[in-house]
């Protein structure tokens, strides 16, 4: 995909921090071009490197659902012509309401149309709402387009409910509102070889951001390697059997006999299989394993 240069073209701009680019965000989108097809204007999306929250609150920051680089990429391929990923600064933090648009958007933007959703806040302290927003648009020409709640299930969908979905183990339930199954890609590094000393190879992944995990316990999951989906069983914990054990993120990949060390590969996870146990005896463990190995498999590959 060619990625176009912005040279002051006339622009419907959607703006939020977009985590996830969930089904609400899709809306959003999807609003933000049949307007730009409307009027014959460029579309496009200003979104922020950080959370907000980094520089303001930082202990209060959220862990995210996507990385920039996919979130840039899930906004692309939905059609719109610019997604501007700016930094969120201490000297924008500060600006007023009327100075975020005056002298941050107007400027840097043509901005013909404003399209945000009905929760949408922003200068300092989020003073400024969907009604300032309004106002401003009066003020200083430009049009508004406030989007409504997207509501699935009575639930109105947001990145925050979706985490706490995902931080909950209710990864079966998270396509729904966000549209997809929640993935996590990482590259594959060395543990402790438990797995292999045991006949249960696993693939042991580091992440290279910090992203929101689903908690503790088992899960029935699909992996991704060069252009392959394979089932897999992955555990996420501390495994308490073992004294002063990391976190670790591995996966038991069925019917798959490769050296993928260094490799990136991507989980998918699908449902919640058990919690994390304790173990009297690592003998007790192997066999559990072997039983989620067993429960996996007949649930969801024969």
């Amino acid at each position: 995909m060619t990625i176009e240069t912005y040279h002051g073209e006339e622009i419907v701009l959607a703006l939020g921090f977009f985590d996830g680019v969930h089904l609400g965000h899709r809306a959003l989108l999807e609003e933000t071009k049949k307007i730009g097809q409307r009027f014959g204007f460029k579309t496009g999306v200003m979104t922020f490197k950080e959370h907000p929250l980094e520089l303001i609150f930082p202990n209060y920051t959220p862990w995210l659902i996507t990385s920039n680089e996919e979130k840039e990429s899930m906004i692309r391929n939905y059609g719109v012509d610019f997604v501007f990923m700016n930094p969120f600064t201490e000297t924008l933090m500060k600006l007023t309401p009327e100075k975020f648009i005056t002298d941050y958007l107007l400027k840097k933007y043509n901005v013909k149309v404003i399209v945000v959703g009905f929760n949408y806040n922003f200068g300092y302290k989020g003073a400024g709402t969907t009604r300032t927003l309004n106002e401003l648009g009066k003020k200083y020409g430009f049009e508004v387009e406030i989007l409504p709640p997207f509501v699935i299930n009575t639930h109105s969908v947001s990145s925050t409910f979706i985490r706490e979905l995902i931080s909950c183990g209710q990864v079966d339930e998270v396509k729904t509102f966000l549209g997809r199954n929640y993935a996590l890609s990482g590259t594959v590094v060395k543990g402790k070889g438990l797995g292999h000393q045991f006949g249960i190879p696993t693939a042991n992944i580091k992440l290279s951001k910090k992203l929101i995990l689903p908690s503790t316990g088992v899960y029935y999951t699909q992996v991704y390697y060069k252009g392959k989906c394979l089932n897999g069983l992955t555990n996420l914990g501390f495994n308490p059997t073992f004294e002063k054990h990391p976190f670790t993120i591995e996966t038991y990949i069925y019917d798959f006999d490769e050296d993928i060390y260094n490799q990136v590969i991507t989980i998918e996870f699908k449902e919640k299989i058990r919690d994390e146990i304790k173990f009297e005896s690592i003998d007790d463990l192997i066999t559990q394993i072997k039983m989620d190995i067993d429960t996996i498999r007949k649930r969801f590959i024969e």
